[in-house]
């Protein structure tokens, strides 16, 4: 009787704090459902608005500004963004575009997006473009530059938050235009949308299933996984912030340092070289003559000839070579030429 009472008092004891457990996880389980109806979507939002910031922090440290600010950045209406400045400043609209493929590649986004910049005071548009999916990218007025002035610019995003897909659109054969019929949008999506949302004892179920499980694991296999909670908490969590380098293609490029990254990958420069690159950068899309870059980068040093401009220029060139969309052009008998070359759509 001692024995069975025994045995019978540890099993309790054992079931009731494995019980008090579920319980309890259920509790938390049930909190955090409330809070995760809309995380997803501010989530998305949150990302992008960041993104979005860091390409005006980057336009306004290529225009040489690093002390006035970057404003807020508004979501004006649903997939829209607007993001301004305290100040008047110039941008190259080369810069702006390879800015935005880079932080945002459209791949990120089914619909594409449309990017334009307006001048503040008239509200007109001075330059725009647009990335898509579906057909070729429309990138007007490459290689120019915009004159100094107050502007804002309007990232457009259609189907923000849209998870679903059109699944056929109507063309209206008089005016070109498409419709798409609402309630033909992906019906699999739909229907397994509304299971989720419309039956949400479903997922309780297998919560409360899945949770109750993973409380009889750890209770009988608790000394097992000790070791490996332990282990795990020697390990340190490195984590980097976001560089303020300028742009430069698909580099980052660290001018004080004279170095070139892409990804986890630097490329060294010699001085020389740093110096010719940070010319043509600073006035990245203009032709420079050759006697304006050997003065900047030579004007202490005396007498120099055209062939040594030449040599730093092609071990630039090899420098530059990961990024195939990039290039140093020579016109000859001219000068040189920081530029992108990339589709071009008048």
């Amino acid at each position: 009787m001692r024995v069975n009472s025994t045995f019978t008092g540890f099993f309790n004891n054992r079931l009731v704090m494995r019980s008090g457990i579920a319980i309890m996880m259920l509790v938390i389980f049930f909190i955090a459902s409330s809070f995760r109806k809309h995380s997803d979507r501010d989530l998305r939002s949150k990302q992008v608005n960041l993104i979005i910031r860091q390409i005006g922090h980057r336009l306004l440290l290529q225009a040489g500004d690093s002390t006035s600010r970057v404003l807020p950045v508004a979501e004006i209406k649903e997939g829209t963004f607007l993001l301004k400045f305290e100040n008047e400043f110039v941008f190259n609209h080369d810069s702006l575009m390879v800015l935005s493929r880079g932080l945002l590649p459209k791949t990120q986004f089914p619909s594409g997006y449309t990017v334009t910049v307006q001048d503040c005071m008239k509200g007109d548009i001075v330059y725009g473009f647009q990335v898509n999916n579906t057909s070729p990218d429309i990138l007007a007025c490459r290689g120019r530059s915009q004159p100094p002035g107050c502007y804002t610019i309007e990232f457009a995003f259609p189907d923000f938050y849209e998870d679903v897909k059109p699944k056929k659109a109507d063309i209206d054969p008089l005016t070109g235009s498409v419709e798409v019929h609402p309630q033909e949008v992906n019906p699999k999506l739909e229907e397994l949308k509304t299971a989720t949302f419309d039956y949400p004892l479903i997922n309780v179920v297998y919560g409360m299933l899945a949770l109750l499980v993973v409380t009889l694991l750890i209770g009988r296999f608790g000394k097992i996984f000790k070791p490996a909670l332990v282990q795990n908490q020697n390990h340190s969590i490195i984590t980097e912030p976001v560089s303020d380098f300028p742009s430069l293609g698909k580099f980052l490029f660290n001018v004080k340092g004279q170095r070139l990254l892409l990804g986890s990958e630097a490329t060294s420069l010699t001085d020389k070289e740093c110096q010719v690159l940070e010319v043509l950068h600073k006035n990245f899309g203009e032709l420079i003559p050759r006697e304006t870059l050997m003065q900047k980068v030579w004007i202490d040093e005396g007498v120099i000839t055209g062939r040594s401009l030449d040599m730093f220029v092609s071990k630039l060139r090899k420098k530059l070579n990961r990024d195939p969309d990039l290039r140093i052009t020579n016109i000859h008998g001219k000068g040189y030429r920081l530029e992108t070359i990339n589709e071009v759509i008048a």
